[in-house]
């Protein structure tokens, strides 16, 4: 799988984990899926699940997004775990410089040039052994790399974990965590051990150097999987190392250009505030402007243009910062474009390109269906065609599917997503109603030409039909692409 591949499925898989809440269909192991539902009949408590599994490459490294759904706040105090020196040899992180073409790019640079601090501590209780290997940070993005091992008889899981960074800890549901593991499989077999990576974008308020990861453990059986929300689970262990972990560890080896110039695409305005050159990525922060016409929800394969004398260098298919994986964001009119790390850290002068924008105007951020009729009477463009699922979907009554056809689908990094709730034709609102038997769910075919098709599904509920129509369900992303080339020079020493 090339590179450029790679990185969308990694966006994707953030995309998706930060809507999981709407889908609980998509679990990565269906025997999960069982003990998690009767667990939700069973008990109002926090009930761990799974988001969404990717395989990165085949029998090579799972890139792994998670959300938690929460009943009554936990507060049973666990079992204390045990920290020690850790006695693992980590062959300065052999096996995750074997891995390195799937890592996460930050994560490979920073293998690369030896930035990973060695933290080698443990904690062990009751026959699990967690070992921190190392961590690094360049104050925008952090990775924890850790292994699992399991002394017991009986197959193990994780059940949470969290990092608890100075004042900072994971927001409720883990907005931008990821956690990776090298090999096929999460589980971790009796008698075995699993390598991990978990990493998650930090606020601009960590100052601390105090860290803490925090790793829960459970047996895989459907009652142990529908308990292990709870900290009294029988069946769950909950681990804590705590280490220290600079986040200016690589402060001088960061260099920040101010930009403050104002990119225009189809007569939008995107500010372009500063670029920001790390070991680990370059940052280009975006924010849009607010009298804008559209909502602007992503540029169109962005390039990041420097020059150094003679050379020039061009980095494309970043990754974005956004409200919707980060706190340093309370809202969209603000993005960070997060590129490769750059040759050039103080380039002669630097420019950034984009192909066009996905956005839409702000009075048309909303989908209009009628039931009875069975036809979409508005929506933003005319790439959307309403499909009434197939038996083998075991959809509900008033459950449809909405399929777009998406020309170019290598250049984005977004999906449609649709709210909660919706309005009848009288202004009510409705709750979309949920159905745990589906097998319809978000989904995005991709063919070799790049095109592809993105199947939404949305369920009015049974009585919809009944509703006064037409229905209107608010958008809350959508891909709809405006090319237009354009570029501004961010800096120039000349």
């Amino acid at each position: 799988m090339v590179e450029k591949e790679e990185r969308i499925l990694r966006q994707n898989a953030h995309e998706i984990n930060q809507h999981a809440e709407t889908f609980q269909e998509m679990k990565l192991y269906n025997a999960m899926r069982k003990g998690i539902m009767q667990g939700k009949k069973r008990e109002k408590r926090r009930i761990y699940s799974y988001g969404v599994g990717m395989v990165v490459a085949a029998a090579a490294a799972v890139l792994l997004t998670f959300s938690f759904l929460h009943g009554a706040p936990v507060t049973e105090i666990s079992e204390h775990s045990v920290q020690t020196a850790s006695t693992k040899n980590w062959d300065n992180f052999k096996e995750y410089r074997l891995s390195s073409r799937l890592l996460d790019p930050a994560l490979a640079s920073a293998l690369q040039q030896n930035l990973v601090k060695p933290v080698r501590q443990s904690a062990e209780s009751k026959g699990y052994r967690v070992d921190v290997a190392g961590a690094v940070t360049d104050g925008r993005k952090v990775f924890v790399l850790y292994s699992v091992q399991n002394n017991t008889d009986k197959e193990i899981n994780h059940a949470d974990f969290s990092l608890q960074f100075g004042a900072f800890k994971d927001p409720y549901p883990g907005k931008g965590t990821v956690l990776m593991m090298l090999g096929p499989e999460s589980r971790i077999p009796p008698g075995q051990s699993v390598d991990f990576i978990y990493s998650t974008n930090l606020p601009p308020s960590v100052h601390s150097k105090e860290a803490n990861y925090h790793v829960a453990l459970t047996e895989t059986s459907e009652e142990a999987l529908a308990s292990s929300g709870s900290r009294k689970s029988k069946y769950r262990t909950d681990l804590d190392i705590a280490f220290e972990l600079d986040p200016d560890m690589l402060k001088d080896q960061q260099h920040t250009l101010t930009a403050d110039r104002t990119l225009t695409v189809d007569g939008q305005k995107i500010k372009v505030r500063q670029v920001l050159y790390t070991p680990l990525s370059t940052y280009v922060d975006l924010e849009y402007d607010k009298n804008n016409e559209k909502r602007i929800f992503q540029l169109i394969n962005p390039v990041l243009i420097s020059k150094k004398g003679d050379t020039t260098e061009k980095l494309y298919y970043p990754g974005i910062i956004t409200s919707d994986n980060s706190v340093a964001y309370s809202d969209d009119s603000k993005a960070t474009l997060v590129f490769k790390n750059s040759k050039y850290s103080q380039p002669d002068s630097v420019s950034l390109k984009t192909f066009g924008i996905s956005a839409v105007d702000k009075d048309q951020m909303k989908i209009v269906v009628d039931l009875n009729k069975k036809q979409i009477i508005e929506e933003p463009g005319s790439d959307l065609e309403l499909v009434e699922p197939t038996p083998e979907n075991n959809a509900d009554t008033g459950e449809i599917l909405l399929r777009q056809k998406i020309d170019n689908a290598q250049y984005f990094n977004t999906i449609t997503w649709l709210a909660d709730s919706f309005t009848d034709a009288q202004g009510k609102v409705h709750k979309k109603a949920i159905n745990p038997t589906s097998s319809s769910s978000y989904g995005v075919s991709k063919s070799m030409d790049g095109t592809a098709v993105h199947e939404i599904p949305y369920n009015f509920g049974e009585e919809a039909k009944n509703y006064p129509q037409p229905l209107t369900i608010p958008i809350e992303k959508f891909i709809n692409p405006i090319w237009d080339t354009q570029a501004v020079e961010l800096y120039s020493k000349n």
